[in-house]
């Protein structure tokens, strides 16, 4: 006869405040903080052995996003950031405060400073990304003198990052049933 032993994995901890997809999955060692939008079929893992997954407060993690740690490893991700449709970010990562990762790029083994943007569909690898740098869209980033030649963030493209924290918000509150005000939309060019 079997003897079933069952893998202590933690439970996820969720903010009161926090938004989460019903067709979401939060699985393992995940906490996920005040403010925070969990878009429908995002994924945040941390069930391996010595993992975790840190959404600090008024993030916003839209549609299918993964976000998983491996074994031994953390995946930070500072506050008010956006982690945009179909992005990866796989552990061991941390993305700092103001930050915006857009559609379907992958980050792995990397860090992205406080106030950059990471533009659509990059590939980042085993980097650590300046503060308030721009990675243009479609970049393949895997030496960390690559990173050394990126631009700064400009105000527009920090404006842009912040209004999308803003919809998020407005859309947590939306989604929660609670009386809100219109939130002013934001544009999609920079």
């Amino acid at each position: 006869m079997k003897k079933v032993i069952k893998a202590g994995i933690a439970s996820p901890k969720v903010a009161g405040s926090a938004y989460l997809s019903p067709s979401a999955q939060v699985t393992g060692n995940v906490v996920i903080g005040n403010d925070v939008f969990v878009g429908p079929h995002t994924v945040l893992r941390a069930d391996e052995p010595g993992s975790k997954v840190v959404i600090a407060k008024g993030c916003n993690i839209q549609d299918g996003v993964i976000v998983h740690a491996l074994k031994n490893t953390k995946v930070t991700v500072g506050e008010h950031t956006s982690l945009t449709h179909g992005c990866i970010i796989h552990g061991p990562c941390k993305i700092g405060k103001d930050v915006f990762i857009g559609f379907r790029s992958v980050i792995f083994d990397s860090n992205i400073g406080s106030n950059s943007v990471v533009k659509n569909m990059c590939h980042i690898e085993g980097v650590d990304i300046p503060a308030g740098r721009t990675v243009p869209s479609c970049s393949n980033i895997d030496l960390n003198n690559a990173s050394l030649i990126l631009g700064k963030t400009s105000a527009k493209e920090k404006n842009f990052s912040r209004s999308i924290v803003k919809v998020n918000k407005y859309l947590i509150k939306a989604y929660k049933g609670k009386k809100i005000r219109t939130a002013k939309t934001h544009t999609h060019n920079y």
